[in-house]
């Protein structure tokens, strides 16, 4: 079966704090549309307008429903940089399109071991995917541009990689046992490959 690739990822943010939250809501006994509710009508995750609190609502109620609920239940004893690796993890299972950049890409870049990713591998990437899929390949390259620039920022973001000008650096993760037991337990193995490097 062909994978959809979506760009709607350029309209979100890697929003760590706000998805904290609301795990922290979804852990009290709240469901989706109490959140959403109170998203939207108390502007809980303090967004600039009714349409972005929807939309990161949305987004939020989508990452953390692909997560087996053993996350959810252990997500506040991690600490922070397992807390941003779960986050990333939610991102990765939603998006076939950055799925296959961390398992292509940056996870290659972990088992090589160079360390180091610049601008045309990325470009590789996404040529890649252009001619595998139709779809891709009716992006502009104002879009590619904007999906690699969003794809390093939540890379960054989570701790995995550091903006050096020339080149990003990768970042190794090192995951606590615990959070590596849940991913074991849950039979997340590309996952486990991905921040692996295996």
């Amino acid at each position: 079966m062909m994978k959809k690739y979506s760009a709607g990822m350029v309209s979100h943010a890697f929003w760590q704090d706000e998805f904290s939250q609301y795990i922290d809501l979804v852990n009290k006994g709240l469901n989706a549309e109490e959140i959403k509710q109170k998203s939207i009508e108390d502007n809980y995750f303090q967004q600039i307008s009714k349409r972005r609190s929807e939309n990161l609502s949305r987004t939020l109620r989508r990452r953390i429903a692909s997560l087996d609920k053993s996350y959810v239940e252990t997500y506040p004893k991690l600490p922070l940089s397992d807390k941003k690796i779960v986050n990333l993890m939610s991102i990765t299972k939603i998006d076939d399109l950055f799925s296959d950049f961390m398992y292509e890409t940056y996870r290659d870049e972990l088992i090589v071991g160079d360390a180091k990713l610049y601008d045309y591998e990325v470009e590789g990437f996404f040529n890649r995917k252009q001619q595998e899929s139709k779809q891709v390949a009716g992006w502009t390259d104002q879009t590619i541009r904007r999906l690699t620039l969003t794809f390093k920022t939540f890379i960054r973001e989570a701790g995995l990689m550091k903006d050096k000008g020339e080149y990003d650096e990768i970042i190794r993760p090192f995951m606590g046992y615990q959070l590596e037991d849940l991913m074991n337990a849950n039979k997340d193995n590309k996952i486990l490959a991905i921040f692996l490097g295996r």
